[in-house]
């Protein structure tokens, strides 16, 4: 019975991590955009059957893109909430997350020109 039990408890948490991706993709329009990204290169990745390092780059970029703009939404809605009223302390964090959504983009486009640039 306690392992049911917990079997259960662990397949709940993965709904709610599934709920959370889609309220991501609903409200935030940069979600969006990363979503058609992310399906272009896929669908680019295998028109031209990258490799399996190239795919291991490919998605390791993808993914700290993903998960870095996630972050930085979490962070702007915590601060918001906490902090309605303009505050420099308040944009200083905002803007320091947005930075990191900027570093780990720019690092998934220069991968993405060093993979796909020399197919092309």
């Amino acid at each position: 019975m306690q392992t049911g039990r917990y079997l259960l408890q662990r397949l709940r948490s993965f709904k709610y991590a599934f709920e959370g991706i889609i309220a991501f993709l609903r409200s935030e329009p940069h979600a969006r955009i990363h979503a058609v990204a992310t399906v272009l290169v896929v669908a680019a990745g295998f028109y031209y059957r990258l490799s399996a390092n190239q795919w291991i780059a490919i998605l390791i970029v993808t993914g700290m893109v993903w998960i870095t703009e996630m972050l930085n939404t979490v962070v702007e809605k915590i601060m918001d909430h906490l902090s309605p009223e303009c505050h420099p302390r308040v944009k200083w964090i905002k803007d320091v997350a947005a930075g990191a959504v900027l570093v780990s983009a720019l690092v998934a486009a220069i991968t993405g020109a060093v993979i796909f640039i020399p197919i092309l």
